[in-house]
């Protein structure tokens, strides 16, 4: 048995670690370098997993729970196994306790992996029931596809990001960043770099869709933030994203009131604290407890850590294989599942890799 696995990412070093503990040949296939998304995981410390789960925590897929409240425990004990200690934050998050994504991948790369690093699949035939990559690697039983999604590459290095798929007809669902900025209407050059905590909403016409407390950043055209990223990943699942709004709330359940706009520099950055100068007094309270942002759209696929859509999960068995070629699985963010922030997304990634893992190893 020899399997081919596409992507060197959290779903295809997964698989491969399998493969080898358990004798199985197979070829490791990465374009780039392995572990690019790993390695800026929670801003290079890499948050790989949370204690905390709800299907909500993926909007609702099925799927990813099923493969997630199955799997994360394995997936503790796989990391054991690999001598990579973790730790949980008070949010529920997982680290490595070095608190570097470096030494998820050094855990990952411990042993010597059959890796072709550097080596872009372009062409995948299949001969007599058996695959050849690129006419020249093969013949192999089985192909993993891992391949992640165009998020967080430029648009150059998207194009033909999925082109070896092109031979087996998949069904998609059109991919959309996810975790990502906003671009919002105006100008917010005045607010450029302002950083405060508060109550992000997002907001389509008057019906709330998502709301959470955290940090926002301004930029000069829009707003990020992780609360503003989670925000972001609700907007993408609607079906039109029209007419929608973020309303921050600088001080939720605490009533306010000012006499001179002096004393907004005692309660707000100086530099919003300037901005709120246009606004009369008397109005200052309302808009810092309702300060609206309307919303153009989000920034692009490469500013995004995640991707929403790809290969529709119902084209899919329950072991990640297509249900019209049994041969070919598909794991990670390939398939339309995304979630939230908070390690959620390479989760299930790392989950997918020990399902396929397990059910390779099942049917040599």
């Amino acid at each position: 048995m020899s399997v081919a696995i596409i992507g060197g990412g959290a779903c295809g070093l997964v698989v491969a670690n399998i493969l080898q503990k358990n004798g199985i040949e197979y070829t490791l296939f990465e374009k780039g370098s392995v572990g690019k998304k790993i390695l800026a995981s929670g801003n290079g410390k890499a948050n790989i997993a949370n204690i905390r789960l709800t299907k909500e925590d993926y909007h609702g897929s099925s799927l990813a729970y099923r493969i997630v409240c199955k799997y994360r425990p394995k997936l503790f004990s796989f990391w054991k196994s690999l001598s990579l200690q973790t730790k949980v934050d008070e949010e529920g998050r997982v680290y490595p306790i070095s608190e570097s994504s470096l030494s998820v991948l050094t855990c990952l790369c411990r042993e010597k992996l059959n890796l072709l690093e550097h080596c872009g699949v372009e062409r995948i035939d299949k001969n007599d029931g058996k695959y050849w990559i690129n006419q020249t690697y093969g013949p192999f039983d089985d192909v993993v596809f891992s391949i992640g999604s165009a998020a967080s590459f430029v648009e150059e290095k998207r194009k033909n990001f999925y082109q070896c798929l092109q031979p087996f007809d998949l069904a998609f669902h059109e991919i959309k960043p996810s975790l990502v900025g906003f671009r919002c209407k105006g100008s917010w050059k005045e607010l450029f770099g302002v950083r405060c905590k508060c109550s992000v909403a997002l907001f389509q016409n008057n019906q709330e869709i998502h709301r959470e407390y955290g940090e926002v950043i301004f930029k000069k055209d829009g707003i990020s933030g992780i609360c503003v990223l989670n925000c972001s990943s609700y907007y993408a699942h609607l079906n039109d994203p029209s007419d929608c709004s973020l309303i921050l709330d600088f001080f939720p359940q605490q009533e306010l009131h000012f006499t001179s706009y002096e004393e907004l520099n005692g309660w707000v950055h100086p530099k919003l604290a300037t901005y709120l100068k246009r606004y009369p007094l008397e109005k200052i309270p309302y808009v810092l407890h309702h300060f609206r942002l309307e919303i153009t759209e989000t920034y692009g696929l490469e500013f995004a850590q995640v991707s929403c859509g790809g290969v529709k999960i119902d084209q899919v068995d329950e072991y990640l294989r297509l249900k019209k070629d049994p041969h070919l699985y598909f794991g990670g963010e390939i398939l339309d599942v995304d979630g939230v922030c908070g390690g959620y997304n390479l989760m299930f990634a790392f989950c997918c890799g020990m399902l396929i893992g397990e059910a390779l190893c099942n049917t040599k």
